[in-house]
Order: C-alpha cells, then sequence, then structure tokens
C-alpha cells in the first residue's frame, strides 16, 4: 500500500502540477494576458482542469501527454507555412481563403485551451492542409501573374504589365523572370513612345529616323515584340524605297542611252531584291538595247567609212556587228565587200609606195592584173581613181630606162651584178632599167670594193665611182 500511495504522489507531481501552475495556450493564436479577471477566470479553469486531471488514471493522463506533444509539433508545422505564406503576401491573391483557414486555426486553439488535444489536432490538421492547398496555388498564382504581365506588355498595358509582374516578385521575391519581367513593364511607357514616333517617320517616309527611334525603343527593350516587328518592318521599307530610287534612276540612264550606268542601277537594285523579276527584266533589256545600239553604230560607222573609202575600218566595224548578231545579212555582205576592198587598197598601197617592186617581172604582172581590177571596181570614189593613176605611172616609168655612168681608173675590174663583167675602164654607161644593182671592183693585191645603188623611176643619170685603192699588206 505503502508502494501504491507513493507512485500516486509521483503521478500527482509529474501531471497536475505543471498544468495547474500555467495555463494551457495555443502559440498560434494566444495573446499575452493583462486583464485581472482574466487571469482569475483562467485560473479557475486550471482548477477546474486540474480536478480533471486528477481523477484521470496515469495512461489517461499518459495519452493526453501525448495528444498535447503532437498538437504541438503540428502548429510547429503551421507557423512555419504561415510564415511562408505571410512572406508571399498571400493576403493580396487569397485574402478569403487564408482568413479561413486562421480561422479554423483559432478553432482548434480553443480545442487546445480546453485540453481537447484530439480535437485541437484535427482542426490544426485541416488548417494544415489549408495552408498546403494555398501554397500550391502560389505556384499558379505565381505563373498567372507572370503570363498575365507579358500579355499586358504585348498589349501595350504597361500599367496592367506593372501591377502583374509586382505581383509575381511579391509572390516570388528572388525569381529573376519576375523582376525582368517588372523591369520591362517599368519602360514600356517610354517604348510605346518611342514606337509612335517611329510610326510617324514612317509615314512621312522618314524612313532613317523611323528606325532610329525604333532602335530606341529596343535598347530599352531588347525582348521587345512590337520594336523587332517595327524594325523588320522600316527595313522593308527602306529596301523598298531604295529599290524603287534604283529602279528608277536605272530607266532614267537608259532613256539617255546609258546602257552601262542603266545595267549597273538594275544590278544594284537587283542586290537589294535578290532573284527580283523585274530587275532582272531590266537588266536583260538594257543589255539588248545596248546590242543594238552597238550594232547601229557599227553598221553607221562602216558605211560612212566605205563613203571616205577607209575599207580596213569599215571591215572591223562590219565584223563587229557581225559578232554581236549573227544573222545580220548586211554586216555579213558588208564585211564581205569591205575585206576585198581593204585588201585592193592595201595591195595598191604597197605597189604605189614602193615602185621599185616593179623592177621584178612577176611583181609586174601582177600590179598590171590589179590595175586592171582597180579600174573596173564598182563603186568608185576618188581614192581609188588616184591609186589607179598612180599605179599605171609607177607601170610606165618601171619600163623607162635609167642611164647610169661608172667611173674607174682603168685598173679595176668591175662588174654589175644582172648586168655582167665590164671589164677595166675609166667611164662606162650604161641603162638599166629601175632597181637595185649592186657593182663590185676587184685588183690584185687590193681589197675588193662594193657599191649598191637604186635607181628610182623617172630619176635622171646617175654617176658611181668604183675602184679599189686599198693595198692588202703581204704577210701582216
Amino acid at each position: 500500500m505503502l508502494f501504491v500511495g507513493l507512485l500516486l504522489a509521483l503521478l500527482i507531481v509529474v501531471f497536475w502540477l505543471p498544468a495547474a501552475i500555467s495555463p494551457v495556450n495555443s502559440p498560434l493564436t494566444s495573446a499575452p494576458q493583462t486583464n485581472t479577471t482574466e487571469n482569475s477566470e483562467n485560473s479557475a479553469s486550471a482548477v477546474s482542469n486540474s480536478d480533471s486531471a486528477a481523477l484521470e488514471s496515469p495512461w489517461q493522463q499518459a495519452q493526453t501527454a501525448k495528444a498535447r506533444r503532437e498538437a504541438q509539433e503540428i502548429l510547429a508545422k503551421l507557423l512555419d507555412k504561415q510564415n511562408n505564406l505571410e512572406k508571399m503576401q498571400v493576403n493580396l491573391w487569397a485574402k478569403a481563403a487564408f482568413a479561413e483557414a486562421m480561422a479554423k486555426a483559432s478553432e482548434g486553439d480553443e480545442y487546445y485551451r480546453a485540453r481537447e488535444f484530439a480535437e485541437a489536432q484535427q482542426s490544426y490538421h485541416s488548417t494544415l492542409e489549408q495552408f498546403d492547398a494555398l501554397i500550391e496555388q502560389s505556384v499558379s498564382e505565381f505563373n498567372q501573374a507572370l503570363a498575365l504581365g507579358l500579355t499586358s506588355i504585348d498589349q501595350q498595358k504597361p500599367q496592367a504589365a506593372i501591377d502583374a509582374y509586382t505581383l509575381a516578385t511579391m509572390i516570388r521575391p528572388h525569381n529573376q523572370d519576375a523582376r525582368d519581367g517588372l523591369a520591362r513593364a517599368q519602360v514600356q511607357e517610354e517604348v510605346i513612345l518611342k514606337l509612335e514616333q517611329a510610326e510617324n517617320h514612317q509615314h512621312q517616309y522618314q524612313f532613317s529616323d523611323a528606325k532610329s527611334a525604333t532602335e530606341q525603343a529596343l535598347l530599352l527593350d531588347p525582348q521587345s515584340a512590337q520594336a523587332k516587328e517595327k524594325l523588320a518592318e522600316i527595313k522593308i521599307a527602306m529596301a523598298d524605297a531604295s529599290y524603287a530610287t534604283t529602279m528608277g534612276q536605272g530607266y532614267q540612264e537608259l532613256d539617255q542611252g546609258r546602257f552601262n550606268r542603266a545595267i549597273k542601277q538594275f544590278k544594284q537594285a537587283l542586290k537589294i531584291r535578290p532573284a527580283d523579276p523585274s530587275a532582272t527584266d531590266a537588266i536583260v533589256q538594257a543589255n539588248n538595247q545596248r546590242t543594238q545600239y552597238s550594232i547601229q553604230e557599227a553598221l553607221k560607222n562602216a558605211q560612212q567609212q566605205e563613203q571616205q573609202e577607209r575599207w580596213q575600218n569599215a571591215f572591223e566595224n562590219y565584223q563587229k556587228a557581225q559578232s554581236l548578231d549573227q544573222s545580220l545579212v548586211t554586216a555579213r555582205i558588208g564585211s564581205l565587200r569591205s575585206q576585198a576592198r581593204a585588201t585592193l587598197d592595201q595591195n595598191l598601197e604597197k605597189l604605189i609606195n614602193n615602185p621599185l617592186r616593179l623592177a621584178d617581172p612577176s611583181v609586174y604582172r601582177s600590179a598590171q592584173a590589179l590595175l586592171i581590177d582597180a579600174r573596173a571596181v564598182k563603186p568608185r570614189g576618188s581614192k581609188i581613181k588616184q591609186q589607179a593613176t598612180q599605179l599605171a605611172q609607177a607601170l610606165e616609168k618601171a619600163l623607162d630606162p635609167i642611164a647610169l655612168m661608172l667611173r674607174s681608173d682603168n685598173q679595176t675590174e668591175v662588174t654589175v651584178y644582172k648586168v655582167g663583167a665590164l671589164g677595166l675602164f675609166t667611164e662606162h654607161s650604161l641603162e638599166l632599167k629601175p632597181g637595185q644593182y649592186t657593182v663590185v671592183g676587184s685588183r690584185s693585191g687590193y681589197r675588193d670594193v662594193r657599191e649598191e645603188i637604186t635607181l628610182q623611176p623617172g630619176s635622171h643619170t646617175q654617176t658611181l665611182t668604183i675602184q679599189c685603192d686599198e693595198k692588202i699588206a703581204i704577210g701582216g
């Protein structure tokens, strides 16, 4: 019996005495007690509870303590989640749900104070589930805020974007996407202003200013889809304007017959718009017109040169026209005609300028045939007539002998090539046809001498002294 009494006293000290000294309060919702009346009531409640505890068995008291500890453990979790939710500014996006959860927690506090710990645990568990749901909801609220912020920027609603991203940064203060989005939202008004300026400049065809304003908008917000689209649009407009100007300049050059400059402009337009059919067709057109112009110029020059009896030049121009268009019959016939006349002209000039060639019988006969051709050819201009006259005169003079007086010392053997040996003499007279002759003098003991003489047609008597005067040193 003594042991049972001691055990009962020990249980009273462990379980009843602490409860009697300190009243039970919840750390989630309780406040400091300052009112004397309330303290008295709590004291009375504590006495009542202690009376109840005195009636409980040790097993029941142990279960109660266990339930109390479990309630306190749940409370610790609740306090941690409450703190997280308040940091995420839960009252801004789920005020009613958070208030409902807090009310449920207060209900658990009432049970806790009444030492109904099992019921308190149920209320706290319910609050914990509500807090978890709110934490899970914060993810969707955050994502919705980000999406709304981006949509608002795209729709050019700066304030709505600022509000959305501000909420996102409150839910996730350290999230970089939210912070970057807020920074973008804060410059959207200035971005919109720059884009409006760009639009006005574009309407006035001030593309350079429009481009500058758009680039400034992109400096403010490099991710701006509107600015990127506007810049691409302006660049296209600038390219279109440059293309139109370049094509216009090309056609102006083409109208004035400056084909190379026109082609250069059209090729520049093709660089602006690669594979553009209009620019490609313009280049073909310019090339065709240049070719036709070159053909007409070559034919015109050839005809003028024929009239001037500049047959070689005429032939070259006919050849040029024919190289540009092989189907040109005029160029083909003109080329044959001018080539024949150019050959005749060249042969006549060779004989007229070098009449000594007529001393050759074969050349003389060819010259006679050439003279017949020159007199028969048509059309006959003043030049061909003059050439025929000059050749006829050269042919006549080619047959007229020219007197050649040779003088010597009567000791020198004289020989005239194509004539023969003349022997020793002091003077010897010959009549020779125009041409080149070689006269050689030889004498025993003396060095031979050689002289070249040209007898021009129609020239007067020529005199030549030929004698050996230089002795050969014997044994030297």
